[in-house]
């Protein structure tokens, strides 16, 4: 790879392109990454377990079945491999796909348990130990007591977040059984009370996993699906948006956003910035060419394209009759860029 693609397109580059954007703005799919997988397998071995309920998996601000419903947000930074990495650099873990699949079937299990009602039933509540309303007896927050020595409970995760709730109890034994190579019958033995409730569950997913639902996928209430989350990334995690700054030789967003606007409120004709880019590439990349006359004929090129790829992913427009400044300005960037690395190497001076 030519040094100046590798520069404009280094990790740490694109690591800071993306604290710089919005969480809306990103172009996220649960499909084609390690998310993708671990919903197809999850959804797999359910179906397979004798389990028909179809549930909705969508991106979210973190994981979770949203209440009473079988909508099942999922943390939008699992489908994408930098946002995966940036989170990892800011918690020191990542999910790996069996953490994935076990989390996920959690989540199933929440929505196994609204879609059938099972809260209502009495063996249900006595088994689970539940007095009152249901949904109103979680905690207010997530911290909850527990007995790291408790017998009466599975821990398929090692945080023994089954004793926060009730509805965590059923979920993660939910999680623990769905498995075709049924780990949990060596790691349970000679626990009665986490076997006896096992016992229950399985009896439980027989008797109600080809029963007819009345929740129906997309219905109901969907919580902070990423597309409405419209802090940046950065200010999503609470990180500084220069952590990877130092090694981010090839990022020019703030340098865009000064020759740019974003759209926001504003009320005058304006126009998209890659227009403005498709109409007068080829006068920019010959000239600038003709000017300087780079030892690689492809680092114009280059420059382009990351200037391309940057004003489509932060939106930015420019208003009809600001064309011609914003003409000169971006010809000035590239120009400037251009002789940078010409002399030096390098797109920006550390």
């Amino acid at each position: 790879m030519r040094l100046s693609r590798k520069l404009l397109f280094c990790p740490d580059t694109i690591k800071t392109e993306y604290l710089n954007s919005r969480v809306c703005d990103l172009d996220l799919r649960i499909n084609g990454n390690l998310l993708g997988q671990a919903v197809q397998r999850a959804r797999e071995e359910i179906r397979e377990f004798g389990v028909g309920l179809d549930v909705n998996f969508y991106l979210s601000d973190g994981y979770g079945c949203v209440e009473n419903t079988v909508n099942i947000g999922l943390g939008f930074w699992d489908a994408d491999e930098n946002l995966r990495e940036i989170r990892r650099d800011l918690v020191g873990r990542i999910r790996d796909q069996s953490d994935l699949l076990l989390l996920l079937k959690h989540e199933v299990g929440h929505a196994f348990g609204y879609a059938h009602r099972l809260y209502e039933l009495d063996e249900f509540r006595k088994v689970f130990h539940i007095r009152g309303d249901f949904f109103a007896s979680y905690p207010p927050h997530d911290r909850y007591s527990f007995d790291p020595y408790s017998a009466d409970y599975v821990n398929p995760d090692n945080d023994h977040y089954a004793q926060k709730h009730p509805d965590d109890d059923f979920a993660e034994i939910f999680a623990t059984v769905i498995d075709p190579k049924e780990g949990w019958r060596e790691r349970y033995k000679g626990r009665a009370g986490a076997l006896k409730k096992i016992a229950f569950v399985l009896r439980i997913i027989r008797d109600h996993g080809q029963k007819p639902v009345k929740l129906v996928p997309r219905e109901g209430f969907i919580d902070a699906p990423y597309q409405t989350i419209r802090k940046t990334v950065a200010q999503f995690f609470r990180v500084s948006r220069k952590r990877y700054f130092q090694g981010a030789h090839g990022y020019i967003d703030d340098e865009l956003e000064a020759i740019f606007r974003r759209p926001g409120r504003l009320q005058r004709t304006f126009l998209p910035a890659p227009t403005l880019l498709r109409k007068y590439r080829r006068f920019i990349e010959s000239s600038i060419r003709e000017r300087v006359r780079p030892r690689d004929p492809e680092l114009i090129c280059d420059l382009l394209d990351k200037v391309r790829v940057r004003v489509k992913a932060l939106g930015l427009v420019y208003l009809k009759e600001e064309q011609d400044r914003a003409l000169a300005e971006l010809y000035g960037l590239v120009l400037h860029k251009t002789v940078l690395f010409s002399r030096f190497g390098m797109f920006r001076l550390l």
